[in-house]
């Protein structure tokens, strides 16, 4: 679905923190479902810019059952880094804001939410593996931030997208100016001078961010083709959740370069067969975010699989 065919949605709008704010898709705001999946976009992205959440929050609230019978529904959380925010955001300040909206939902006031999956889109799956592989193992974590599940939609290196068609010189060079004029000098929140903004879309991006997005084995530096079986151990190897990963066979900002299929077996050895999904898959015809220049159905199929890996819950 092209977004400019993205349909007006009812729901509830939440709030979850001071300026924090996040959308739950319902046609019945008295009736309210105990379980939700919580999506997070990329960068750039902001409320219902994503192609396929509408058909996805219509099925997600008449069509899915965890195991016990319970219904769900479908929430977009908006974090800090919404639409241009990500470039002076980090992961750090996203997942502690992703933590406040789960122990939001599942509070009184947040209508007391039993099971909670975290679904991220591109950068978003940068923020529910570092929720899945660092939050959860801080110490005292509380019961409340639990979640039972996370979902990768589109989980593309950052790092690749960004060095793609560039001289790959003259990009490692770039970067490497970052550290030594700003990282290397504690001036990490410093803001990048224009020359930069047309490798972050014109978003003002502080030294940190872009550093962490556009390094090797910077902080954001979860998905990379590059990565060996050693760094995937130490995140998708400590995952101890349920985990659904979903790649797009014609996702155009993956680098041509990439062996998808490979990719996405090595993330399978270095996950726990207890928790890898049964359900993990290359969507055939499927671009970045289904939307223009996809195969026909592939939302469809997108949503069948989604709804197959919440009735294993």
């Amino acid at each position: 679905m092209s977004l400019k065919l993205v349909p007006q949605q009812r729901g509830i709008v939440h709030t979850y923190g001071f300026n924090l704010t996040a959308f739950e898709f319902t046609t019945d705001p008295s009736n309210i479902s105990p379980n939700i999946i919580l999506f997070v976009g990329g960068l750039g992205n902001g409320l219902l810019n994503i192609p396929y959440l509408p058909e996805l929050a219509d099925s997600a609230s008449n069509e899915f059952q965890s195991t016990d019978g319970g219904s769900w529904s479908l929430v977009q959380v908006l974090l800090s880094s919404a639409y241009q925010g990500w470039g002076t955001s980090s992961l750090d300040r996203d997942t502690s804001e992703l933590q406040s909206a789960i122990e939001y939902f599942r509070s009184e006031r947040g209508g007391n939410r039993q099971k909670i999956v975290i679904m991220g889109h591109s950068t978003g799956c940068q923020d529910v593996i570092h929720y899945l592989t660092k939050t959860l193992y801080k110490e005292n974590i509380p019961e409340t931030s639990q979640v039972q599940g996370g979902i990768l939609q589109a989980p593309v290196s950052d790092s690749e997208a960004l060095s793609s068609g560039r001289d790959p010189t003259k990009h490692e060079a770039l970067v490497q100016r970052v550290y030594d004029e700003y990282i290397s000098k504690g001036k990490e929140s410093g803001i990048l001078p224009q020359e930069y903004r047309k490798l972050t879309w014109g978003v003002p991006t502080s030294a940190y961010r872009f550093y962490s997005l556009a390094s090797k084995r910077g902080d954001d530096d979860y998905f990379s083709s590059y990565l060996t079986q050693e760094d995937y151990t130490k995140s998708f190897g400590k995952v101890n959740k349920p985990l659904l990963v979903l790649y797009g066979s014609i996702d155009e900002f993956v680098p041509e370069y990439v062996d998808k299929e490979n990719l996405v077996s090595t993330w399978k050895q270095s996950t726990s067969s207890q928790y890898w999904s049964e359900h993990s898959q290359i969507i055939k015809g499927a671009t970045h975010n289904l939307g223009d220049g996809s195969d026909a159905g592939v939302i469809e199929h997108l949503v069948s699989v989604v709804k197959k890996f919440i009735s294993d819950l």
